[in-house]
């Protein structure tokens, strides 16, 4: 990978010890949403989110300082999302299998534009949006300066939400978008990267009837919590599965543990705030039979062909101008 000089002078001058303290509600391990479940339909200040990032890169014992994220919303408008359907395990989302509708109108809208960057003086100094070839926002990357997370608290970026809708015609009570995030440690190649120079959150669709699947790495880890029954061997899901060695046999610390958004069916609808608008409610509709009765939990994972166009860091919004990284 070519990355520019003037660029790698403006990281390498930002990459001095720093210790920061940022205003969190706790402590987060791994890398999630501050708010990983929203009502159907929320805008306004219920719409504000934040990606917290709870650790740089392993080994765990002294991480590896973090200086920058990379985050991609699934798209059903230019990529075609994986979508799973559980409607017996109480929402645990352990019996999703594919579903037989993958056509993502059928569960919500809008079909993309679903997480906007907000520029609000966060921690780091440069930002850019991601967008399709059509314009729609599918997520961001930010970065340019060194946070040692040993001593400090989680880095926090902050996006906005669109106005999620559950399809009134769905029995889905729930649907959870599965994020692509990237925690950049090292500006190195991925093609080489492992766990310390790169942490991968993988949106990785290991259930029932998904073809391809089960996607693994090489050597398998049976012992892995990232996954039910652990990690097999098997062929990658997306160029930017997460491996802990350079070789790409192992799979990495973020293999198959992303960070998720929820949207709940608004089954009673909520009356407008001086900052909110109204929802209308949105009942299931009769006949609805997942977990008995209560209606279905939809799942959505962006495409491999998603992941790998819009996971790279380009200086221009729609993948375009300049690659930093890939």
């Amino acid at each position: 990978m070519s990355i520019p000089t003037s660029y790698k002078k403006n990281i390498l001058y930002a990459l001095l010890p720093t210790a920061m303290a940022i205003v969190s509600q706790g402590s987060f391990a791994h890398t999630r949403l501050e708010s990983p479940t929203i009502l159907e339909g929320s805008s306004g200040v219920l719409a504000h989110n934040r990606v917290n990032i709870g650790h740089g890169c392993p080994p765990s014992t002294a991480r590896n300082p973090t200086f920058g994220t990379n985050v991609v919303f699934p798209n059903a408008i230019s990529y075609t999302p994986i979508i799973g359907v559980d409607g017996s395990s109480a929402g645990k989302g352990t019996a999703k299998i594919f579903a037989t509708n993958q056509d993502a109108s059928t569960y919500y809208s809008p079909l993309a534009g679903l997480g906007t960057l907000i520029r609000e003086g966060g921690p780091f100094p440069y930002e850019v949006i991601k967008a399709d070839a059509k314009g729609n926002v599918d997520g961001f990357w930010t970065g340019g300066k060194s946070y040692d997370q040993t001593i400090s608290t989680p880095i926090q970026v902050s996006f906005k939400t669109a106005a999620i809708t559950i399809n009134p015609k769905s029995c889905a009570r729930s649907v959870t978008f599965v994020l692509a995030i990237a925690d950049i440690c090292s500006v190195t190649p991925s093609a080489t990267a492992t766990d310390a120079q790169v942490l991968y959150w993988s949106p990785i669709p290991n259930f029932t009837g998904v073809p391809g699947q089960p996607f693994g790495a090489p050597a398998a880890n049976p012992t892995s919590t990232n996954l039910p029954g652990g990690i097999p061997a098997g062929p990658a899901f997306s160029l930017y599965d997460g491996y802990a060695d350079a070789a790409h046999t192992i799979a990495g610390d973020g293999w198959g543990s992303p960070a998720t958004l929820k949207v709940v069916r608004n089954t009673t609808g909520t009356p407008a705030t001086l900052t909110t608008a109204a929802v209308v409610a949105n009942p299931l509709p009769t006949g609805c039979a997942g977990n008995g009765g209560l209606g279905d939990d939809v799942y959505i994972y962006p495409s491999a062909a998603q992941i790998n166009a819009e996971l790279p860091i380009w200086s221009g919004t729609q993948q375009t101008g300049t690659n930093y990284w890939k």
